[in-house]
C-alpha cells in the first residue's frame, strides 16, 4: 500500500513538473511576438520596414510591426486626421520578414487592426527642436490612442528623430541656423521635455537621433557601402537616412529600446556593408540606449 501510494505521489509529481514546464513554454512562446505600430511619416519608414524585422527574427523575437505613414506629418496633422477620420493613412505592414502597403485608411482602423504590444509618435523632422509644436498633438495622440488600444498593457513610446547633415537643403533647417548640432541639441531638449511631461503615459523612448549622431563621429559619416550609396552623413539627401548604414542603425536603436537586447554582435546587416561597418552601427545604436541625450564617440576597435 505504501509502494502504491508513493507512485501515486511521484506520478502527480512529474505531472504538475510536465504541466508547469508546458505553460512555461506556451508563455515563452507568446511572448516571442511583438506587434509594433508606428505612427509617423519618411522618418518611421526609415526606421521601421527594412532591417527591424530581421534583427529581430535572429535573437527569437517574432515582429508584426506596422507604420501608420505619411509624409511630413506632425502630430498636430495626425491629430485632425484621427478627429476627422479622414482615411488617408498609408497602412505599411512588415508580417513574417515581408513588407506589403495595405492602402490607405483612417487611424482607427490601424489602431485597432492588431492588440499591439507597443505604439510609438515621434514629431516630424522639422518641428522635433520646436517643444512648443508637440502640444497640444501629443496629449491628444496619447488620449486617442489610450481610448482604442485592444489592450490596457500597450506600451506607449516616443522616437527621437535625428539632425539633417551639414549641408541638408531641406528648408526646416533654418529653423536651427542651418547647424546639425544646434539642431540635435534642440531636439534632444525638447524631447526629454516631453518624456518629462507625459511620465506617467510616455514608458520609454528610442533614441535614434543619437544613435545617428553617435555614427557620425565615426568612420560610417564618410564611408560608402556597395554599390556606392550615397551617403551624406548617412543620409541619402541631407535629411533622409541612406538605405543601408543609416537605415540598419536606426533599426539596431530600435532593437533594443523595444526589447533591451543590445544589437552588439548580431549577424543580421545589409548585404551591401561590410561586418566591420556593422559592428559601429552595432555599437553606436547601444551607446545611444545608455547613454540617450548625449553623444559618444564611436571608434574602431
Amino acid at each position: 500500500m505504501l509502494k502504491i501510494r508513493k507512485e501515486c505521489i511521484m506520478r502527480r509529481i512529474v505531472l504538475w513538473i510536465t504541466l508547469f514546464m508546458t505553460a512555461g513554454v506556451m508563455e515563452a512562446q507568446e511572448q516571442r511576438t511583438l506587434r509594433v505600430l508606428a505612427i509617423g511619416n519618411s522618418f518611421s519608414e526609415d526606421a521601421v520596414e527594412q532591417y527591424l524585422w530581421d534583427l529581430g527574427h535572429e535573437v527569437g523575437i517574432e515582429m508584426i510591426i506596422g507604420n501608420a505613414y505619411r509624409g511630413g506629418w506632425s502630430l498636430a496633422a495626425h491629430w485632425n486626421d484621427a478627429r476627422s477620420g479622414a482615411a488617408d493613412t498609408e497602412y505599411r505592414k512588415v508580417v513574417g520578414g515581408k513588407r506589403e502597403n495595405l492602402g490607405k485608411h483612417t487611424l482607427r482602423e490601424i489602431i485597432t487592426d492588431e492588440p499591439w504590444d507597443v505604439i510609438t509618435f515621434q514629431q516630424v523632422s522639422q518641428e522635433a527642436g520646436r517643444e512648443a509644436s508637440y502640444e497640444p498633438g501629443l496629449s491628444l495622440m496619447i488620449g486617442y490612442v489610450r481610448a482604442l488600444a485592444l489592450v490596457d498593457s500597450v506600451r506607449l513610446g516616443f522616437h527621437q528623430t535625428w539632425a539633417y547633415a551639414q549641408d541638408s537643403e531641406h528648408r526646416g533647417f533654418a529653423n536651427y541656423d542651418r547647424n546639425q548640432f544646434l539642431m540635435y541639441a534642440h531636439i534632444t531638449t525638447a524631447v526629454e521635455e516631453e518624456m518629462e511631461y507625459h511620465r506617467g503615459d510616455l514608458s520609454f523612448y528610442i533614441p535614434s537621433g543619437t544613435a545617428i549622431q553617435n555614427a557620425r563621429t565615426s568612420a560610417l559619416n564618410e564611408s560608402s557601402s556597395e554599390g556606392g550609396a550615397v551617403n551624406r552623413e548617412l543620409t541619402r539627401d541631407g535629411y533622409h537616412l541612406n538605405y543601408t548604414i543609416g537605415r540598419y542603425t536606426a533599426a539596431c536603436t530600435w532593437l533594443e529600446a523595444l526589447t533591451g537586447i543590445s544589437p552588439v554582435g548580431l549577424k543580421t546587416r545589409p548585404k551591401a556593408i561590410t561586418r566591420e561597418q556593422a559592428n559601429l552601427a552595432q555599437r553606436a545604436a547601444h551607446a545611444a540606449i545608455l547613454v540617450p541625450m548625449g553623444v559618444t564617440p564611436i571608434e574602431d576597435e
